[in-house]
Parts: C-alpha cells; structure tokens; sequence
C-alpha cells in the first residue's frame, strides 16, 4: 500500500470528499479537536435556511487536486461521473511520469464500493487503486490518517468556517490554492509516522505527541 516508500507516498492520491455547511457545522469524521480546558467544547448550530456542499479533493506532489463540487449528494452514478469524466481534466497540470504511478485511494463509504466503481477502477488503474473490494484492501474501520483525513478538510473548515459567506465554492477554492506545498509534502511524508504512533497507541489518541 501506501507504506512502501517515500516515491509511493508522493505519486499516491488519497481522495477524499467532505461536506461544508453554512451553518458552521462539523462533521467530526473529519476533523477532530483535542482540548485539555474544555472537554464539553461545542459548537452552536442553528438548523434553518441550511444547505451544504459536498466537495472532493484529492493530493498528489503536495499538490491539492480539485476541488470538486458535486450536484447534490454523493453516490456511485455521480462519483463514477466523476471520475470518469473529470478527473482527468484535474490532473492535467500533473506531469506524465506521475500520472502513470499513480494510485487511487478510497475510503470503504458506499459510492465507492459499488461494483460499476470496482469494475471501472479495475479497467482505468489494475492494481493501482487501494479501497473496499480492491486489490489493496482499505480497513473497515480506518483511522483517518491519510493526509486529506487527518489535515486538509480540517484545515479548510476551520479557515472556511472564520467568516460564512454565500459563495462558499469560491471561498473553498481560494483556501485550496493558498495552502503552502511544503505544508502538503509534510502530511504526506509524516504519514508512516501517524501510522505508527496509531499502532504504538493501540489505536487510541496519539495527536497530542505528534510534535513532541
């Protein structure tokens, strides 16, 4: 998988997609916050005039890939939409070289287990894409440490959610562009170290010794 070297690391593509609300609202799948002052932390949500975005981005070089913004909600028509027909005008811009390693990673959520999504995956990448049913297998219960998980849609949210405005596409891309690429490299680099401090920590909370 993902753990073989650093080439692997930086050519790999965890994808990923998340839902932003204008209500400010979290989904903690996504993002985690650790606080030793406030455990009962919380933030008000005030649920009229709601609507949300469903947004993929992937990372590739310490690049952010997208963002993406789908019609409504996620499932295996649209994602294999996507995917089919515009992915790869989002990896335009990445050399050739980097296109042919790359490997698609998914996460095990319904749209992405769908046998018309295996089937197309088997014929677009053979055995260069890692999810549920594919030739790399993704665990059930994953702890969210790829770098999209475990840094960009908790970043984003948190620069998004300062100041809610209506054109949140806008403000979802310009965020995306101006997040520095060596930032990007680090998550991608660290990753065999949260892995490991997942595996020392016997799956429990490690954040907290990241920097230490």
């Amino acid at each position: 998988m993902e753990y073989q070297n650093q080439q692997f690391l930086g050519s790999s593509k965890p994808k990923d997609e998340a839902t932003f609300k204008n209500t400010g609202e979290l989904n903690r799948h996504n993002c985690h916050y650790w606080s030793d002052v406030n455990p009962l932390w919380h933030r008000t949500v005030d649920n009229q005039h709601r609507w949300s975005l469903n947004v993929w981005c992937g990372i590739v070089n310490g690049y952010v890939i997208g963002p993406y913004f789908f019609n409504g909600n996620v499932n295996q028509h649209n994602f294999l939409e996507f995917l089919r027909d515009h992915l790869p005008g989002l990896l335009e811009e990445v050399d050739l070289e980097t296109r042919q390693r790359i490997w698609v990673q998914l996460d095990g959520a319904p749209p992405h287990f769908a046998r018309i999504l295996r089937t197309f995956l088997n014929e677009r990448y053979p055995n260069q894409w890692i999810g549920r049913g594919g030739p790399v297998a993704w665990p059930p219960n994953s702890p969210d440490l790829t770098s999209p998980d475990f840094y960009l849609w908790g970043y984003l949210k948190n620069t998004c959610y300062e100041q809610l405005q209506q054109d949140m596409m806008k403000r979802i891309r310009t965020d995306c562009a101006e997040i520095p690429r060596n930032v990007l490299l680090s998550t991608v680099r660290h990753f065999l170290r949260r892995i490991q401090l997942c595996i020392d920590a016997n799956g429990r909370q490690f954040e907290h010794i990241l920097n230490g």
